[in-house]
């Protein structure tokens, strides 16, 4: 049956374009795009389903390279159950998974048990990365092959810092021929002694620190290796003025890098930690005000290429701790779209740039299909709204993590419809859309 979305402004991120207007698609393809004004398209014709999109921003549906789901391990902070509901609630329909799970996701077994889990919930296209090593302790390569022949989304040992970088580069080479991205996170743990930026904010509250030469380091040894064996590498949750600086010189280069920071990265600063708040505790560390508008930047000019979610859920117990005793991390997936949104409302990113880099670059990244909004692309749509302004609190959100990253606080839009090969996933209206 055909479905049309009608009475919205469309963005299609790959040609920038947008306007007021109607989508429309069959089989999980869409089939017609085409401009239409306000109350134009007041019925359908016959067997065709309508949509009224209430003048909200129709566009490509979110993609995150970096999300935790917790399962097998941790089910009391996440499950891939409750962390579908809460991407398709955040806009998304694919996800890259962290490997660190409990077993981690070393082997081929691991993969099929995530993947059949992930089918059965029937929500997103979530996959696992799969670790470099065994066990993701630094010593010996993976079975990447395997991993890759029952579906990883690309290969990554998580937060870990591998120290051998003699046995990162044989990962690198080996992994360049299973057609699999390689997405890296940076920071020497040598340099680093805690989960707040070594700056101001940590030296009048006495927390330990790390410095940004502690990432700045680790991401000049990656570019440095992705010279030497001409493999990509994609840099994760980027923080740092300096980490930008130098993937603009490896960019110019003509390097073959990439790079993404997090939302809540592009909105908060080390201030963020002035109120003790450990549900603001997130690695890396939100650094200064100098560092964020150097991400904002970055992300304008292209240094930047995607905005990731670190979605990072914990339970209560993990939180409710002395700062420098509470876990890092944060449940996102939800607040993107508003963390994001907030700053094309103020100013600093346009709208094209801003989606662009939640639904075109990662699905560029992954090697994914989609992306536009025009015919023959798989009909993987969210449906924005721009206007509306609510509050965030804990408990409020599809994920089932204590605490909330922005708690108390007002933000503006958020997803209304989230629809997956021409099926609705999410919708924020009270129509039922998740089953069972």
């Amino acid at each position: 049956m055909k479905t049309r979305l009608v009475n919205c402004e469309v963005l299609d991120p790959a040609s920038g374009k947008r306007f007021f207007g109607m989508v429309e698609w069959e089989d999980g393809i869409i089939r017609q795009v085409r401009k239409a004004g306000p109350g134009t398209l007041s019925e359908a014709p016959e067997g065709v389903a309508q949509i009224d999109g209430h003048g909200h921003l129709l566009t490509a549906s979110f993609v995150d390279l970096y999300g935790d789901f917790c399962e097998p391990g941790h089910e009391e902070r996440e499950d891939i159950t409750s962390g579908s509901r809460a991407a398709v609630a955040g806009g998304f329909t694919a996800l890259a998974l962290r490997p660190d799970t409990v077993p981690p996701v070393d082997g081929p077994d691991a993969v099929r048990l995530i993947l059949e889990r992930v089918r059965a919930v029937g929500l997103v296209d979530a996959r696992p990365l799969g670790s470099l090593s065994v066990g993701l302790r630094g010593e010996s390569m993976a079975p990447l092959g395997e991993m890759a022949d029952e579906g990883v989304a690309g290969f990554s040992e998580a937060d870990r810092y591998l120290a051998h970088g003699g046995f990162l580069r044989h990962c690198l080479e080996y992994a360049s021929s299973l057609g699999r991205p390689i997405l890296l996170t940076s920071e020497d743990p040598t340099l680093s002694e805690g989960a707040a930026h070594e700056g101001f904010v940590a030296t009048i509250r006495g927390l330990k620190g790390s410095p940004m030469a502690a990432e700045e380091s680790a991401v000049a040894r990656h570019v440095a290796l992705a010279a030497l064996t001409g493999v990509p590498v994609h840099l994760l949750k980027v923080s740092s003025a300096a980490a930008v600086r130098i993937i603009r010189d490896a960019k110019a280069r003509g390097l073959p890098i990439t790079a993404s920071t997090t939302a809540h990265h592009l909105v908060l600063n080390e201030d963020s930690l002035l109120d003790w708040d450990p549900h603001r505790k997130v690695w890396p560390p939100c650094r200064t005000e100098e560092d964020r508008q150097a991400l904002v930047q970055a992300l304008k000019d292209g240094t930047l290429d995607a905005i990731v979610s670190d979605h990072a859920p914990r339970a209560i117990e993990d939180k409710e701790l002395e700062f420098d005793l509470a876990t890092c991390g944060a449940a996102t997936l939800e607040l993107v779209w508003p963390l994001v949104h907030g700053r094309v409302l103020a100013g600093e990113l346009d709208l094209v740039t801003a989606v662009r880099a939640l639904a075109w670059a990662p699905r560029r990244i992954l090697g994914l299909p989609g992306g536009a909004v025009a015919p023959g692309q798989p009909a993987d749509l969210v449906l924005l709204d721009r206007k509306t302004a609510w509050t965030a609190r804990s408990g409020a959100f599809q994920s089932r993590a204590a605490g909330c990253l922005l708690e108390g606080q007002e933000v503006v839009g958020r997803p209304v419809l989230t629809i997956r090969g021409g099926r609705v996933v999410f919708d924020a209206r009270g129509q039922p859309s998740f089953p069972g």
